[in-house]
């Protein structure tokens, strides 16, 4: 049933042919086993990198959501993969250097920090640098050869001394402060920029004291990563390239280029050159010792983050992309090479996905950096590359339309021609897009996206498909960020995060839902359900009942009634949360934690347990796609995951 604008106003790679389930596929008889359905290959295959260090004529990329993480030795003279490595624990690794002939790696999420030693392959642990869940987030090698690094959550500060690999906590600088973001070193001083609150750090070995030495006039940005060069640091900040003398004085800050957002890589080349890398573009820009301004260099990977640059020799720089690709830049000339980590060697492997989505008639998948395409019927699957995370997909009159973090990139694909296509940057302090749903009738697609870490505000976003227009409605729910949106008759349906990006208090005690009118673009109406409850992950309409799954609490969830206004909690939780999803016979949900498939509606107060055992292969969170009706392995089911696999759902 279609509701109609009068009710909405009253409230306030595959691999395997077809094969056949198993005909029990109703809770009434349990719940079907998830792990013994058959699967369809990967959903999704990635290359993607989250750090690179240089050593003896050879880099090192740490794997980004591989498990176990890798870690890839590749000649930098042959272009070739030479040496890969299993690192123990974790799913990828942001913080790696080059200390002593051996090659420092820093995982999440567990904040393990273990040594590669390049001369007999070995692989040791040096410990921990924080609790479950916990991010090494960068390391560096000081001058004299000691290690340093940045913890989360205990935004702590670190020594690790090659010569035992013991590892030292130095202290966590800034009280309260959960991200350790970034470090550098430069002469006997240790550099840390320290996110929520934000604070540029300097601590001084000889005395082994912390300073703030963040400048007055960048107080309040973010700061990171850092380079040092003789008597000098250089550090990226939200708004500049920043220097200054060792002991924080002296500081020059040169503004970056209008568009930008943060610097993502920097280093400094023997004649005093600062060359950096920046978002949202990706474009490697130079900065003389006595410019004012940045000059564009080149742009060797439109809009990718970079994760690493290195001065190779007096012309040359070497670079290293999120997506999983090094370039060599001519500084001199801007000519460039590009090397595909594949192409050299490396063995992509199953991603957890971001999105899922039909199209006509493949199934579309989104991970780090890439799309996949999967022919049921052929078992061929095809990437295409965009520069982000593909946090959504829609598929909209035979094209793919993806919202990307963290650029906030809202892209269209041509799976014929792989011809992707810009329409630009959400911005507005936006960082994550979550949802995405497509108004026919209006032709726009509202976007449902949250800021950035220490931000509250999120925004709804509309995209004209026809024009091309980007329309940013920022703060649409007051002090929270928008995780969900559904559309039903040109209403879109709205849930709110009152969190938003994280590290900063909430200034709001209840997540809103609401409905905006997409024609129009103005907000109908607000109400905050359930009093206390922070977060709604999910919102969508079935039978004139919104249906909701709560984050914080996690697997609550509830119905609101557009009409009476009535909220009604579910009787049982569900193992986590997860994207509903509605169809003519129901209301449907898969969960994290577990991987279960539930039924939410029409009229239960209590869900019924449909698949279990599907475990937890989503980087977001779990979404359902509909089965074409050839590519049906039963009577009535949906595209979901069994750990990293595609599999066909049975409902009821």
């Amino acid at each position: 049933m279609i509701i109609s604008r009068r009710t909405a106003l009253a409230g306030a790679l595959a691999t395997g042919a077809l094969t056949t389930l198993p005909a029990t596929a109703h809770a009434e008889d349990g719940p079907i086993d998830g792990s013994t359905l058959p699967t369809f290959g990967p959903a999704v295959v990635t290359a993607a990198v989250v750090a690179m260090a240089v050593h003896d004529g050879h880099a090192y990329v740490i794997s980004r959501g591989i498990v176990p993480p890798r870690l890839t030795e590749v000649d930098l003279t042959t272009h070739r993969v030479t040496r890969t490595v299993e690192l123990p624990t974790g799913e990828g690794g942001w913080g790696i250097t080059a200390a002593a002939g051996k090659v420092y790696c820093g995982l999440y999420p567990t904040a393990d920090v273990y040594c590669f030693d390049p001369a007999d392959g070995s692989v040791s642990h040096v410990r921990a640098l924080a609790g479950p869940g916990g991010f090494v987030w960068d390391m560096t090698t000081a001058p004299d050869g000691q290690v340093f690094a940045v913890s989360c959550p205990n935004g702590a500060v670190w020594q690790i001394d090659p010569a035992t690999n013991t590892a030292t906590q130095l202290g966590a600088p800034v009280p309260g402060a959960q991200y350790g973001r970034y470090v550098g070193a430069a002469g006997n001083y240790v550099y840390a920029g320290i996110y929520t609150p934000s604070q540029l750090v300097g601590y001084d070995r000889s005395t082994g004291v912390f300073r703030d030495i963040t400048p007055e006039a960048s107080r309040g940005q973010n700061f990171g990563p850092f380079a040092g060069a003789g008597d000098r640091i250089y550090v990226g900040s939200s708004q500049a390239l920043l220097s200054m003398a060792l002991d924080g004085s002296d500081v020059r800050s040169v503004p970056l280029p209008e568009g930008q957002s943060s610097v993502d890589a920097i280093t400094v080349a023997a004649d005093g050159t600062t060359y950096l890398t920046t978002r949202t573009s990706g474009t490697v820009w130079s900065c003389g010792p006595q410019d004012t301004s940045l000059t564009e260099v080149a742009t060797p990977a439109p809009a990718d983050e970079h994760r690493r640059l290195v001065m190779l020799d007096a012309s040359t720089l070497l670079g290293s992309t999120g997506s999983g690709v090094l370039w060599w830049l001519d500084v001199g000339t801007g000519e460039f090479e590009l090397l595909d980590l594949v192409d050299a060697g490396f063995t992509p492997a199953p991603d957890k996905p971001q999105s899922m989505v039909i199209g006509d008639p493949h199934v579309y998948v989104g991970g780090h950096w890439v799309v996949t395409e999967h022919a049921i019927d052929t078992g061929v699957a095809r990437r295409f590359r965009v520069a982000g995370e593909a946090k959504t997909l829609n598929w909209v009159r035979g094209e793919l339309y993806s919202a990307l973090y963290p650029s906030t990139e809202v892209v269209r694909i041509n799976p014929r021609t792989k011809e992707v296509h810009s329409f630009g940057t959400i911005g507005h302090e936006q960082i994550r897009p979550w949802q995405a749903a497509y108004d026919p009738k209006s032709k726009l697609l509202a976007i449902a996206s949250a800021p950035g870490t220490g931000k509250l505000t999120g925004a709804l976003t509309l995209l004209d498909v026809r024009t091309g227009e980007l329309d940013v409605h920022y703060g649409v729910l007051p002090d929270q960020s928008v995780l969900s949106v559904s559309i039903v008759d040109g209403i879109a349906y709205l849930g709110g995060d009152v969190v938003g990006g994280g590290g900063i208090p909430p200034t709001r005690t209840s997540a809103a839902i609401a409905a905006f009118d997409v024609g129009r673009r103005e907000l109908l109406w607000a109400a905050e359900p359930l009093a206390g409850e922070r977060s709604i992950q999910s919102v969508a309409v079935h039978d004139g009942i919104l249906y909701g799954v709560l984050k914080r609490t996690s697997g609550g969830w509830f119905t609101y009634d557009l009409r009476t206004r009535a909220v009604v909690r579910g009787a049982n939780k569900l193992s986590g949360y997860g994207q509903i999803h509605t169809d003519r016979t129901g209301v449907y949900c898969e969960t994290n934690f577990g991987g279960n498939l539930y039924q939410l509606g029409p009229g239960l107060s209590t869900a019924k347990l449909l698949v279990n055992k599907l475990g937890d292969g989503w980087y977001t969170v779990p979404q359902l796609t509909p089965v074409r009706s050839v590519q049906q392995t039963a009577e009535h089911s949906v595209w979901g995951l069994a750990d990293r696999d595609l599999v066909q759902l049975p409902l009821p």
